[in-house]
Protein backbone atom coordinates (compact mmCIF):
# COMPACT_ATOMS: atom_id res chain seq x y z
CA UNK A 1 0.00 0.00 0.00
CA UNK A 2 1.14 3.17 -0.65
CA UNK A 3 1.56 5.43 1.84
CA UNK A 4 0.43 8.58 0.47
CA UNK A 5 -2.17 6.90 -1.46
CA UNK A 6 -4.66 8.09 1.67
CA UNK A 7 -5.38 10.95 4.10
CA UNK A 8 -7.92 11.59 6.70
CA UNK A 9 -9.60 14.24 8.62
CA UNK A 10 -10.25 13.94 12.06
CA UNK A 11 -13.93 15.61 13.33
CA UNK A 12 -13.29 16.48 16.44
CA UNK A 13 -14.70 19.75 17.32
CA UNK A 14 -18.43 18.76 18.24
CA UNK A 15 -19.44 18.71 21.64
CA UNK A 16 -22.58 17.79 23.29
CA UNK A 17 -24.58 19.92 25.96
CA UNK A 18 -25.79 16.77 27.50
CA UNK A 19 -22.27 15.55 28.44
CA UNK A 20 -22.23 18.27 31.69
CA UNK A 21 -18.89 18.89 33.38
CA UNK A 22 -17.20 16.03 31.70
CA UNK A 23 -15.93 18.34 28.53
CA UNK A 24 -16.20 21.46 30.13
CA UNK A 25 -12.25 21.01 30.25
CA UNK A 26 -10.99 19.06 27.43
CA UNK A 27 -12.41 17.47 23.89
CA UNK A 28 -14.65 14.65 23.64
CA UNK A 29 -12.15 13.14 21.87
CA UNK A 30 -9.68 13.39 24.88
CA UNK A 31 -12.47 11.23 27.49
CA UNK A 32 -10.85 8.40 29.41
CA UNK A 33 -12.40 4.72 28.24
CA UNK A 34 -12.17 1.77 29.93
CA UNK A 35 -9.33 2.81 32.04
CA UNK A 36 -6.62 3.39 30.02
CA UNK A 37 -7.67 4.52 26.65
CA UNK A 38 -8.98 7.73 25.40
CA UNK A 39 -12.10 7.89 22.56
CA UNK A 40 -9.49 9.39 20.04
CA UNK A 41 -6.80 6.13 20.33
CA UNK A 42 -10.18 4.27 18.08
CA UNK A 43 -10.21 6.49 15.64
CA UNK A 44 -6.03 7.02 15.02
CA UNK A 45 -6.10 3.02 15.82
CA UNK A 46 -8.33 2.50 13.26
CA UNK A 47 -6.45 4.62 10.48
CA UNK A 48 -3.25 3.07 11.62
CA UNK A 49 -4.34 -0.38 11.05
CA UNK A 50 -5.48 0.74 7.63
CA UNK A 51 -2.21 2.22 6.91
CA UNK A 52 -3.21 5.55 6.73
CA UNK A 53 0.09 8.47 7.55
CA UNK A 54 -1.71 11.50 6.96
CA UNK A 55 -4.16 12.62 9.18
CA UNK A 56 -5.17 15.96 10.28
CA UNK A 57 -6.86 16.67 13.35
CA UNK A 58 -9.96 19.64 13.65
CA UNK A 59 -10.30 20.93 16.82
CA UNK A 60 -12.13 23.68 18.43
CA UNK A 61 -9.24 26.26 20.36
CA UNK A 62 -10.52 25.57 23.94
CA UNK A 63 -8.80 23.10 26.47
CA UNK A 64 -6.49 20.99 23.78
CA UNK A 65 -3.73 20.65 26.22
CA UNK A 66 -4.95 16.86 27.11
CA UNK A 67 -4.57 16.34 23.53
CA UNK A 68 -1.24 17.38 23.07
CA UNK A 69 -0.14 15.24 26.37
CA UNK A 70 -1.69 12.78 24.75
CA UNK A 71 -0.57 11.91 21.35
CA UNK A 72 2.71 13.53 21.59
CA UNK A 73 4.83 12.69 18.77
CA UNK A 74 1.83 10.25 17.79
CA UNK A 75 4.65 7.30 18.02
CA UNK A 76 1.96 4.54 19.14
CA UNK A 77 0.00 5.05 15.60
CA UNK A 78 2.97 5.59 13.52
CA UNK A 79 2.39 9.10 12.82
CA UNK A 80 6.57 10.27 13.87
CA UNK A 81 8.00 8.51 10.69
CA UNK A 82 9.58 10.52 7.99
CA UNK A 83 6.68 9.75 5.56
CA UNK A 84 4.01 10.72 7.90
CA UNK A 85 2.09 13.51 8.45
CA UNK A 86 0.04 14.68 11.55
CA UNK A 87 -1.76 18.04 11.95
CA UNK A 88 -3.74 19.86 14.45
CA UNK A 89 -6.28 22.64 13.06
CA UNK A 90 -7.89 24.75 15.95
CA UNK A 91 -11.16 26.61 15.91
CA UNK A 92 -13.14 29.51 17.67
CA UNK A 93 -16.34 28.18 16.93
CA UNK A 94 -19.41 27.61 18.83
CA UNK A 95 -20.14 24.35 19.99
CA UNK A 96 -23.74 23.86 18.12
CA UNK A 97 -23.01 25.48 14.93
CA UNK A 98 -23.20 24.07 12.33
CA UNK A 99 -21.24 27.43 10.39
CA UNK A 100 -17.67 27.21 10.03
CA UNK A 101 -15.74 30.46 10.93
CA UNK A 102 -13.36 32.66 8.43
CA UNK A 103 -10.36 30.17 8.07
CA UNK A 104 -11.58 26.91 8.42
CA UNK A 105 -11.74 25.56 4.79
CA UNK A 106 -8.21 27.61 3.87
CA UNK A 107 -6.24 25.41 6.29
CA UNK A 108 -8.27 22.05 5.33
CA UNK A 109 -7.68 22.59 1.33
CA UNK A 110 -4.78 23.84 2.10
CA UNK A 111 -3.61 19.80 4.05
CA UNK A 112 -5.60 18.24 1.13
CA UNK A 113 -3.85 19.60 -1.70
CA UNK A 114 -0.63 19.29 0.04
CA UNK A 115 -1.38 15.48 0.53
CA UNK A 116 -2.23 14.71 -2.74
CA UNK A 117 -4.13 11.55 -1.98
CA UNK A 118 -6.60 9.62 -3.78
CA UNK A 119 -8.83 8.83 -0.84
CA UNK A 120 -9.55 10.79 2.20
CA UNK A 121 -11.40 9.42 5.40
CA UNK A 122 -13.39 11.34 7.56
CA UNK A 123 -14.29 10.18 10.94
CA UNK A 124 -15.78 11.81 14.04
CA UNK A 125 -14.80 11.43 17.61
CA UNK A 126 -18.47 10.83 19.19
CA UNK A 127 -19.04 7.03 17.82
CA UNK A 128 -16.80 4.58 19.09
CA UNK A 129 -16.31 1.46 17.30
CA UNK A 130 -13.11 -0.75 15.63
CA UNK A 131 -13.66 -0.96 12.14
CA UNK A 132 -11.42 -2.74 9.11
CA UNK A 133 -11.12 0.69 7.09
CA UNK A 134 -9.39 -1.42 4.48
CA UNK A 135 -12.78 -3.40 3.78
CA UNK A 136 -14.52 0.40 3.26
CA UNK A 137 -12.45 1.34 0.91
CA UNK A 138 -12.44 -1.57 -1.59
CA UNK A 139 -16.01 -1.51 -1.56
CA UNK A 140 -15.99 1.79 -2.67
CA UNK A 141 -13.31 1.67 -5.05
CA UNK A 142 -15.18 -1.25 -6.43
CA UNK A 143 -18.62 0.54 -7.03
CA UNK A 144 -16.76 3.71 -8.05
CA UNK A 145 -18.40 6.07 -5.96
CA UNK A 146 -17.38 9.68 -5.05
CA UNK A 147 -18.59 8.63 -1.10
CA UNK A 148 -19.28 6.16 0.77
CA UNK A 149 -20.95 6.37 4.25
CA UNK A 150 -20.40 3.90 6.71
CA UNK A 151 -23.60 3.18 8.80
CA UNK A 152 -24.90 0.75 11.96
CA UNK A 153 -28.60 -0.44 12.65
CA UNK A 154 -29.29 0.59 16.50
CA UNK A 155 -32.03 0.54 18.77
CA UNK A 156 -33.71 4.21 18.59
CA UNK A 157 -32.63 4.02 22.26
CA UNK A 158 -28.99 4.59 21.68
CA UNK A 159 -29.92 7.36 18.78
CA UNK A 160 -29.82 11.01 19.75
CA UNK A 161 -31.53 13.85 17.95
CA UNK A 162 -27.87 15.22 16.39
CA UNK A 163 -27.40 11.62 14.46
CA UNK A 164 -28.68 11.24 10.94
CA UNK A 165 -30.76 8.25 9.80
CA UNK A 166 -30.17 7.11 6.24
CA UNK A 167 -32.49 6.01 3.54
CA UNK A 168 -30.69 3.17 2.23
CA UNK A 169 -32.58 1.75 -1.48
CA UNK A 170 -31.83 -2.28 -2.63
CA UNK A 171 -28.12 -1.07 -4.39
CA UNK A 172 -26.85 0.42 -1.14
CA UNK A 173 -27.24 3.85 -2.76
CA UNK A 174 -28.33 6.75 -0.20
CA UNK A 175 -31.03 8.36 -1.53
CA UNK A 176 -32.28 10.38 1.88
CA UNK A 177 -31.23 11.36 5.26
CA UNK A 178 -33.17 12.54 7.96
CA UNK A 179 -33.89 12.52 12.27
CA UNK A 180 -34.47 9.66 14.20
CA UNK A 181 -38.20 8.27 14.23
CA UNK A 182 -39.15 7.45 17.57
CA UNK A 183 -41.75 5.38 16.21
CA UNK A 184 -39.59 2.58 15.11
CA UNK A 185 -37.69 0.02 16.72
CA UNK A 186 -34.02 0.33 15.05
CA UNK A 187 -33.01 2.59 12.74
CA UNK A 188 -29.71 2.75 10.26
CA UNK A 189 -27.54 5.64 11.96
CA UNK A 190 -24.83 7.15 9.87
CA UNK A 191 -22.12 6.39 11.71
CA UNK A 192 -20.32 9.58 10.65
CA UNK A 193 -17.33 7.75 8.90
CA UNK A 194 -16.72 8.74 5.24
CA UNK A 195 -14.56 7.71 2.22
CA UNK A 196 -14.01 9.90 -0.35
CA UNK A 197 -12.49 10.46 -3.14
CA UNK A 198 -9.80 13.70 -2.49
CA UNK A 199 -9.88 15.63 -5.75
CA UNK A 200 -13.74 15.61 -6.25
CA UNK A 201 -13.73 16.38 -2.28
CA UNK A 202 -11.68 19.41 -3.15
CA UNK A 203 -13.76 20.36 -5.37
CA UNK A 204 -17.19 20.20 -3.26
CA UNK A 205 -15.04 22.41 -0.55
CA UNK A 206 -13.85 25.16 -2.62
CA UNK A 207 -17.90 25.45 -3.61
CA UNK A 208 -18.84 25.99 -0.46
CA UNK A 209 -16.09 27.66 1.21
CA UNK A 210 -17.42 30.91 -1.21
CA UNK A 211 -20.59 30.35 0.22
CA UNK A 212 -21.59 33.46 2.69
CA UNK A 213 -22.12 31.01 5.43
CA UNK A 214 -20.03 27.72 4.58
CA UNK A 215 -21.43 24.71 6.78
CA UNK A 216 -18.67 23.04 8.46
CA UNK A 217 -17.22 19.31 6.72
CA UNK A 218 -18.98 17.54 9.24
CA UNK A 219 -22.53 18.79 7.59
CA UNK A 220 -21.20 19.52 4.05
CA UNK A 221 -20.95 15.73 3.82
CA UNK A 222 -24.21 14.58 5.39
CA UNK A 223 -25.68 16.97 2.40
CA UNK A 224 -23.31 15.48 -0.04
CA UNK A 225 -23.85 11.76 0.61
CA UNK A 226 -27.51 12.45 -0.59
CA UNK A 227 -27.02 14.21 -3.44
CA UNK A 228 -24.34 12.46 -4.83
CA UNK A 229 -26.31 8.86 -4.19
CA UNK A 230 -23.19 7.54 -2.48
CA UNK A 231 -22.74 4.39 -0.59
CA UNK A 232 -24.01 2.94 2.32
CA UNK A 233 -21.15 0.21 4.24
CA UNK A 234 -23.28 -1.39 6.72
CA UNK A 235 -21.25 -2.15 9.74
CA UNK A 236 -22.27 -5.27 11.96
CA UNK A 237 -19.26 -4.87 15.04
CA UNK A 238 -19.92 -3.17 17.70
CA UNK A 239 -20.71 0.23 18.03
CA UNK A 240 -21.32 2.78 20.69
CA UNK A 241 -22.56 6.79 20.13
CA UNK A 242 -21.55 8.80 22.67
CA UNK A 243 -23.94 11.86 23.18
CA UNK A 244 -24.48 11.65 26.54
CA UNK A 245 -23.40 11.27 30.29
CA UNK A 246 -25.89 7.92 30.32
CA UNK A 247 -24.54 6.59 26.71
CA UNK A 248 -20.77 7.44 27.93
CA UNK A 249 -21.44 5.49 30.96
CA UNK A 250 -23.19 2.27 29.12
CA UNK A 251 -20.47 2.39 26.68
CA UNK A 252 -18.21 1.82 29.63
CA UNK A 253 -20.30 -0.63 31.69
CA UNK A 254 -20.41 -2.98 28.19
CA UNK A 255 -16.59 -3.30 28.70
CA UNK A 256 -17.19 -5.14 31.36
CA UNK A 257 -19.39 -7.84 29.31
CA UNK A 258 -17.03 -10.29 27.78
CA UNK A 259 -18.72 -10.28 24.01
CA UNK A 260 -18.20 -6.68 23.56
CA UNK A 261 -14.90 -6.14 25.29
CA UNK A 262 -13.44 -8.85 22.92
CA UNK A 263 -15.15 -7.90 20.02
CA UNK A 264 -13.89 -4.02 20.37
CA UNK A 265 -10.68 -4.30 21.85
CA UNK A 266 -9.82 -7.93 20.93
CA UNK A 267 -10.92 -8.33 17.47
CA UNK A 268 -9.05 -8.80 14.15
CA UNK A 269 -7.52 -5.11 15.25
CA UNK A 270 -5.08 -3.88 17.89
CA UNK A 271 -6.24 -0.47 19.69
CA UNK A 272 -2.92 1.66 20.49
CA UNK A 273 -2.52 3.62 23.34
CA UNK A 274 0.13 6.25 25.21
CA UNK A 275 2.08 3.46 26.58
CA UNK A 276 2.90 3.87 30.32
CA UNK A 277 5.05 2.12 32.41
CA UNK A 278 3.70 1.82 35.92
CA UNK A 279 3.61 -1.07 38.45
CA UNK A 280 0.42 -3.40 38.60
CA UNK A 281 -2.34 -2.12 40.90
CA UNK A 282 -1.91 -3.84 44.35
CA UNK A 283 -5.11 -5.52 45.72
CA UNK A 284 -4.94 -5.63 49.82
CA UNK A 285 -5.95 -8.79 51.25
CA UNK A 286 -8.66 -7.38 52.69
CA UNK A 287 -10.01 -5.95 49.28
CA UNK A 288 -13.41 -7.72 47.52
CA UNK A 289 -13.73 -7.14 44.11
CA UNK A 290 -16.17 -8.98 41.64
CA UNK A 291 -16.81 -7.91 38.45
CA UNK A 292 -14.39 -5.25 37.32
CA UNK A 293 -11.32 -3.94 35.69
CA UNK A 294 -7.91 -2.04 36.85
CA UNK A 295 -5.48 0.17 35.13
CA UNK A 296 -2.02 -0.28 36.59
CA UNK A 297 -1.02 1.67 39.82
CA UNK A 298 -3.84 1.95 41.84
CA UNK A 299 -4.21 0.53 45.70
CA UNK A 300 -7.26 -1.48 46.52
CA UNK A 301 -8.19 -1.67 50.04
CA UNK A 302 -12.07 -1.65 49.69
CA UNK A 303 -15.23 -3.65 47.82
CA UNK A 304 -15.70 -2.75 44.13
CA UNK A 305 -18.22 -4.20 41.68
CA UNK A 306 -18.91 -3.83 38.32
CA UNK A 307 -16.75 -0.94 38.10
CA UNK A 308 -13.68 0.21 35.70
CA UNK A 309 -10.60 1.76 37.88
CA UNK A 310 -8.07 4.14 35.81
CA UNK A 311 -4.40 4.63 36.86
CA UNK A 312 -3.09 5.78 40.44
CA UNK A 313 -6.35 5.51 42.19
CA UNK A 314 -6.67 4.76 45.69
CA UNK A 315 -9.73 3.09 46.93
CA UNK A 316 -9.57 2.78 51.15
CA UNK A 317 -10.34 0.33 53.66
CA UNK A 318 -14.48 0.41 53.92
CA UNK A 319 -14.99 2.00 50.88
CA UNK A 320 -17.75 0.64 48.44
CA UNK A 321 -17.58 1.29 44.78
CA UNK A 322 -20.05 -0.42 42.67
CA UNK A 323 -21.29 0.19 39.07
CA UNK A 324 -18.51 3.21 38.56
CA UNK A 325 -16.14 4.61 36.28
CA UNK A 326 -12.86 6.12 37.84
CA UNK A 327 -11.13 8.34 35.70
CA UNK A 328 -7.07 8.39 36.74
CA UNK A 329 -5.77 10.08 40.33
CA UNK A 330 -8.71 9.28 41.92
CA UNK A 331 -9.32 9.22 45.72
CA UNK A 332 -12.29 6.95 48.00
CA UNK A 333 -11.78 7.67 51.45
CA UNK A 334 -12.40 5.18 53.62
CA UNK A 335 -15.98 4.49 54.53
CA UNK A 336 -17.45 5.98 51.53
CA UNK A 337 -19.89 4.82 49.14
CA UNK A 338 -20.16 4.98 45.46
CA UNK A 339 -22.91 3.94 43.03
CA UNK A 340 -24.00 5.02 39.41
CA UNK A 341 -21.45 7.22 38.61
CA UNK A 342 -18.72 8.81 36.74
CA UNK A 343 -15.53 9.95 38.93
CA UNK A 344 -13.01 12.60 37.14
CA UNK A 345 -9.90 12.65 37.39
CA UNK A 346 -7.91 13.49 40.76
CA UNK A 347 -11.48 13.96 42.32
CA UNK A 348 -11.31 13.20 45.99
CA UNK A 349 -14.17 11.42 48.08
CA UNK A 350 -14.37 12.07 51.48
CA UNK A 351 -14.07 9.49 54.12
CA UNK A 352 -18.01 7.96 54.87
CA UNK A 353 -19.32 10.02 51.90
CA UNK A 354 -22.11 8.93 49.90
CA UNK A 355 -22.13 9.54 46.32
CA UNK A 356 -25.58 7.44 44.40
CA UNK A 357 -26.95 8.04 41.01
CA UNK A 358 -28.96 6.14 38.91
CA UNK A 359 -28.68 3.43 36.16
CA UNK A 360 -30.51 5.64 33.80
CA UNK A 361 -29.10 9.31 35.46
CA UNK A 362 -25.53 8.46 36.55
CA UNK A 363 -23.92 11.00 38.79
CA UNK A 364 -21.03 13.25 37.58
CA UNK A 365 -18.25 14.14 39.71
CA UNK A 366 -16.27 16.72 37.76
CA UNK A 367 -12.55 17.82 37.93
CA UNK A 368 -11.84 19.68 41.19
CA UNK A 369 -15.14 19.43 42.33
CA UNK A 370 -15.35 19.81 46.53
CA UNK A 371 -17.57 17.36 47.73
CA UNK A 372 -18.11 18.33 51.32
CA UNK A 373 -20.82 15.98 51.75
CA UNK A 374 -23.70 13.22 50.57
CA UNK A 375 -24.45 13.56 46.61
CA UNK A 376 -27.70 11.25 45.55
CA UNK A 377 -30.15 11.20 42.69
Amino acid sequence: MKIDKYSAILGNAIGFAEMEGLTANRPLASLPFDGKYRLIDFQLSNLANAGVRSVYGIFRGQNIRSIFDHIRSGREWGLNTLLSHYFLGFYDSATDSTLSDADYYEQILTYLRRAGSDQTIYMSCDVLCNIDLQQVIHLHNANKRNITVVYKKLPVSSISGDNDILDVDETDSVVGSRKVDSSSETEKMSAGIYVVNTPWLIEQMEKEAQKEQPKKLRYLLRDLIVEDHGLAFEYTGYLCNIHSVKSYFDANMDMLDPAKFYSLLYSNQKVYTKVKNEESTYFDPSSVVNDSQFASGSIIKGNVEHSIVSRSCRVETGAKLSHTVVFPKVTIGEGATVEYAIIDKGAKIPAGVTIKGTAEQPLVISKGQEITGDIIA
